[in-house]
């Protein structure tokens, strides 16, 4: 391994084959979602962080300071509903440059303490310092799930159907809309699905409750990265079917009006933040007829690992699944 040209999934193997562990009470840790440490006979305790920098996760010009905070926590939020279960309590880590005064400092933590009454989470403490350059938000998040219950990355099995959550690639095309000076306007609100993702919490605690999902994770770096992740986590394969994947239709139609081809952003976009499980066939019927609070669609099913990770196109020919989704050392 070329340790210039890490990228992130070189850094999570390395650490899963480095670091040791020292208490027992540790019971899923490094790349899932969240941590899961036992916390009682009942319940076990979730743990994520999420770090957000200026110039790699976000802009100024294209966000409020209010959405900067608010999307720091959301992201961090979809964590735990990746997990199936409920948030409780945030400590936030802020780093200012000097350009940002104290009363613009004030409306990141506004947008961030607003967010977390919205979601019922307690910000409970953290920490400030100055920064060389550029804003620098750090959140940890701690949340609960019943005892055994979190739905880890590692459970998928052969014959499971594949499902996601919502429509593909809205945040993606809103953040190109942005820098295309595009799209701010009544005709669309992609772009406030790249500043404001919703996390998927009532889904991902139903997910979690029943017992459907065998495996979940949320969408952060593209269905093409993060369905490699869920696979490799569980060691299987899979076939995703690319004429299956939702789009909305501001997503369709802008991509009509502005000659774009919509399957990098289906594929590829990132920053959706919506689920991605894969359920039992016998279980598939009962998800489809249940009451959810979001839409999910069928995209694909688990093989075994042998087969590899495959894309489906409508004639019914396959080719490798590329990861061709966001990555922060490439």
């Amino acid at each position: 391994m070329d340790r210039n040209r890490w990228s992130e999934f070189d850094v999570v193997r390395h650490l899963q084959r480095s670091v040791r562990t020292f208490s027992k009470g540790l019971q899923t840790g490094i790349g899932d979602d969240c941590a899961v440490i036992s916390c009682g006979p009942d319940q076990d305790l979730l743990v994520t962080t999420d770090l957000l920098v200026e110039g790699v996760h976000f802009e100024r010009r294209w966000f409020s300071l209010f959405q900067i905070g608010s999307k720091a926590l959301r992201v961090a939020l979809s964590d735990i509903a990746a997990m199936g279960g409920v948030p409780e309590y945030v400590f936030v880590g802020m780093a200012l440059p000097p350009s940002v005064s104290a009363d613009e400092g004030a409306k990141i933590l506004k947008g961030i303490r607003e967010t977390a009454e919205l979601y019922k989470v307690t910000l409970a403490g953290g920490d400030l310092s100055r920064s060389g350059e550029g804003i620098v938000l750090d959140i940890i998040l701690l949340g609960n799930a019943k005892r055994g219950k979190s739905i880890l990355r590692s459970g998928a099995r052969p014959g499971d159907q594949l499902f996601v959550s919502g429509a593909l690639g809205d945040a993606a095309l809103g953040l190109q809309l942005m820098k295309m000076e595009q799209g701010e306007d009544d005709r669309t609100d992609l772009p406030d699905r790249q500043r404001s993702p919703e996390p998927r919490m009532e889904l991902g605690r139903i997910l979690g409750e029943e017992g459907w999902a065998t495996a979940m994770m949320d969408l952060s770096d593209g269905i093409s990265s993060d369905l490699l992740r869920l696979c490799e986590a569980s060691d299987v394969g899979a076939v995703l079917r690319l004429y299956d994947l939702p789009a909305s239709v501001p997503l369709r139609s802008i991509c009509a009006t502005l000659a774009l081809d919509s399957v990098p952003y289906l594929l590829h976009g990132g920053e959706d933040y919506e689920l991605l499980f894969t359920v039992s066939a016998d279980v598939r019927s009962t998800l489809e007829q249940a009451d959810l609070p979001v839409p999910v669609t069928p995209v694909g099913e688990i093989l075994p690992a042998k087969a590899g990770v495959w894309l489906e196109d409508p004639e019914g020919s396959r080719r490798p699944l590329l990861p061709q989704g966001y990555d922060h050392f490439r």
